[in-house]
């Protein structure tokens, strides 16, 4: 008897790594390309976009990042209601191949030097692709994990940044060792097609990993029930707070993306320096994930986001001096341990935060609503973050103003935070 418990237990637990491995691989894979894109946004700016100097190229290679943000929404109205009447499994398979195409596309495009126009216009397409499939990938996915844990909901949910912090170290190890393998020539007019290609190769990895997922039974029971009598919170409200509980958490980690190219173009730091750097910070963020899952646990158990606000009043106040430091003692050192701070004291925001946003929604209705808000969220505060960070420094002549747009981000998650807390189901 004792040994077919086990045996079950054993069972059950696969079963439930293979569902977060599953789901959070596309997250990833996401994040990987971002990165390696914003990685390589000088290389991609002189190889595919035809501004007049180096600043409009990297501006117009920055434009097309956040660009491609604003097919979110779209992808996530059309995916996210995909997952909530036909299943969230399918519309993962659809969305990891959207994002394998893109992924491909940008490594296999000739440049603006052989093609003309077609070049800029060509990745700008890709990133449209990836931005649609991407606007229901989030959402269906988190829903899935949400959905398999009952009463452990924030604590699943938060391999999510997991999986972005794998991802982050792939894409930044990846980048590094190009930088440090290929002649400086090679490295700068091919180097990013290399680590593209990696992506692109990752998809049907991805796949395999999503084909023996099932939806959970509450989702299948939610769908096949009738509309509840009572009336359940407001989606468009629901989507709303969404899209501010994501915003310092979205600005932090697109700053992170951008502060290779910041320490080129501003601290005029070497490209190997830079990524080696941010190859470290993400070794160390994945040694937090024990503690990472613990808070995401704490929450499931007490739903208090007391400790979620204040990591959100500490990265507002720690914003601009953080960049103050960075200038006045630009190094790697600097570049490793800035960074370092932001992932630690964002830990009580960010540990939770995927479950918590999931919790904001009814099952019926947390495929369309976690995939909008979240890519408004993302679309509004991240897709653009890197562009508004170098206008910033170009417009007001002040390198540290990227830490006033934090700041902003800060006050705009607290708000939201304080009218999610009013949704989130009691503890029992």
């Amino acid at each position: 008897m004792s040994v077919a418990l086990g045996d079950r237990t054993r069972d059950d637990r696969r079963r439930r790594i293979m569902m977060i491995a599953g789901a959070s691989i596309g997250n990833a894979l996401e994040f990987y390309d971002f990165i390696i894109y914003g990685f390589f946004a000088t290389e991609l700016a002189a190889t595919f976009f035809p501004g007049k100097d180096a600043t409009t190229r990297l501006l117009e290679a920055f434009g097309t990042f956040g660009v491609s943000f604003l097919a979110r929404p779209v992808g996530a109205f059309v995916l996210g209601a995909f997952a909530d009447r036909r299943g969230r499994t399918i519309t993962m398979v659809i969305a990891v191949s959207m994002m394998t195409l893109a992924s491909a596309m940008i490594a296999l495009m000739p440049g603006r030097t052989s093609i003309g126009l077609l070049a800029p216009l060509g990745i700008l397409a890709a990133r449209l692709i990836q931005g649609f499939a991407l606007g229901g990938e989030f959402g269906s996915s988190t829903a899935l994990m949400i959905e398999h844990s009952p009463g452990r909901e924030s604590h699943a949910a938060s391999w999510q940044g997991t999986s972005q912090n794998v991802a982050g170290l792939i894409a930044s190890s990846v980048a590094w060792g190009l930088s440090t393998a290929l002649p400086a020539a090679a490295f700068h007019h091919w180097g990013f097609r290399i680590a593209f290609a990696i992506g692109a190769l990752a998809g049907p990895v991805a796949l395999l990993l999503r084909r023996r997922l099932e939806d959970a039974p509450g989702f299948l029971a939610a769908r096949a029930s009738p509309a509840p009598a009572t009336t359940e919170p407001s989606t468009a409200g629901g989507i709303a707070i969404a899209a501010g509980m994501v915003a310092i958490g979205t600005a932090q980690t697109y700053l992170i993306v951008y502060l290779p190219t910041f320490a080129r173009t501003e601290l005029h730091m070497r490209m190997g320096t830079a990524l080696g750097a941010i190859v470290l910070l993400y070794v160390v963020t994945l040694a937090l994930v024990p503690l990472r899952l613990a808070i995401a646990h704490r929450f499931d158990l007490t739903h208090r986001s007391r400790w979620i606000i204040a990591s959100c009043i500490a990265m507002m106040a720690a914003g601009y001096p953080a960049f103050m430091v960075l200038n006045a003692w630009p190094g790697p050192i600097a570049l490793f341990l800035i960074p370092l701070f932001f992932t630690v004291i964002g830990l009580p925001y960010n540990a939770p935060l995927t479950g918590y946003m999931g919790m904001v929604f009814p099952t019926r209705h947390r495929g369309i609503g976690l995939s909008v808000g979240y890519a408004i969220g993302i679309a509004a505060f991240g897709g653009f973050a890197p562009f508004i960070n170098t206008w910033l420094i170009a417009a007001t002549g002040d390198p540290r103003s990227p830490g006033i747009y934090l700041a902003l981000a800060s006050i705009l998650t607290i708000a939201a935070i304080g009218f999610a807390r009013r949704r989130l189901p009691k503890v029992k």
